[in-house]
């Protein structure tokens, strides 16, 4: 008699226990003032103020991040990428190890890719950012190949934490990669500071972890064509990247010109309306992205086995192209 009334003591108490177990809440938060874009951060967390505390944290991370990987701007007190390029041809510059990662990822991916992917044209994608800024014209050939002449990797040498240009022509451009690489950094945050089940939305550069309460996160692959969904994808602990000819552009003579240059033609890439890549790997994700939309779908292919990923490619005539294992997200 004694051990069932022990027993039915137990089964109450974890009653008690389960009823009183608070359930997480959901909790958001939109940024805009980091890597000229909408941040969006969704999270649950058990109170709102843990919420808010993850939130400043990974506001201050971003935009630190931000600051170290801006080419346009310099900042007080702060060597960053836009410092580099000015002065890094002069003399070796002393930089942070989020500005040698980087560029070193840069080199691998430069050289995985035959070249498709180089965040050393700086020099090349200056030209077309200016054209893109005014809203009209278009670069001169010489202008292109006389810039085009300032992009290898190795006219850039990283060596005891510092930078050196032996081309004082050329400019590291990391848009490739930047976001990619600060949704890295802020996970290794989140994950330190104890938030597990969250979606992470830099400007289309989608990393989420955990589950909402009711299953897997959704995201939302665009339609080129329209404001509506292509279709959607359910994932957990992994990233979910697009890159497309509709982000960035602007219009002349009739033309759509757009921000992804193939530097083999020195012009925007026109294979593809965008491509859209699942892969654990944050900074990867970003970078694949890009690469694949100057690829042909053989080439990236072989290039996502190298990752783990997965691809969904919207060709220019809009037929969709999936890599093998792309539908067991959707």
């Amino acid at each position: 008699m004694k051990r069932s009334a022990c027993v039915i003591l137990s089964i109450i108490t974890v009653f008690i226990f389960t009823a009183c177990a608070k359930t997480p809440g959901r909790y958001s938060i939109t940024f805009t003032d980091v890597f000229d874009t909408v941040t969006d951060f969704i999270a649950y967390c058990g109170s709102e103020d843990e919420f808010n505390k993850a939130a400043e944290a990974l506001h201050g991370e971003l935009l630190r991040l931000h600051r170290l990987y801006d080419i346009y701007n310099e900042y007080d007190g702060i060597v960053n990428l836009a410092y580099i390029n000015r002065t890094a041809s002069a003399a070796p510059v002393a930089a942070t190890d989020e500005i040698t990662s980087i560029l070193q990822a840069g080199k691998d991916f430069c050289r995985d890719t035959g070249g498709r992917l180089n965040v050393f044209a700086g020099a090349v994608f200056s030209v077309w950012h200016g054209y893109r800024e005014a809203g009209t014209g278009v670069p001169s050939d010489n202008e292109l190949e006389e810039a085009a002449a300032h992009v290898s990797p190795e006219l850039v040498h990283i060596s005891g934490g510092a930078v050196s240009f032996t081309d004082g022509n050329l400019k590291i451009d990391v848009g490739a990669l930047a976001k990619g690489e600060a949704s890295r950094r802020a996970a290794l945050l989140l994950g330190k500071i104890g938030i597990k089940d969250y979606m992470l939305n830099i400007g289309g550069n989608v990393t989420v972890s955990g589950r909402k309460p009711e299953g897997l996160w959704k995201v939302g692959v665009q339609d080129p064509d329209g404001e509506g969904l292509f279709t959607k994808v359910s994932v957990s602990d992994t990233s979910v990247v697009t890159s497309g000819d509709y982000q960035r552009f602007y219009e002349y003579n009739g033309r759509k010109y757009h921000h992804i240059i193939d530097l083999q033609t020195l012009y925007p890439a026109d294979g593809y309306r965008s491509v859209t890549v699942i892969c654990e790997n944050q900074q990867a994700a970003d970078a694949l992205s890009t690469a694949l939309f100057l690829m042909s779908v053989e080439e990236g292919t072989e290039l996502l086995k190298r990752y783990g990923a997965e691809a969904l490619w919207i060709k220019a005539d809009g037929q969709a192209v999936r890599s093998e294992g792309f539908s067991r997200y959707e």
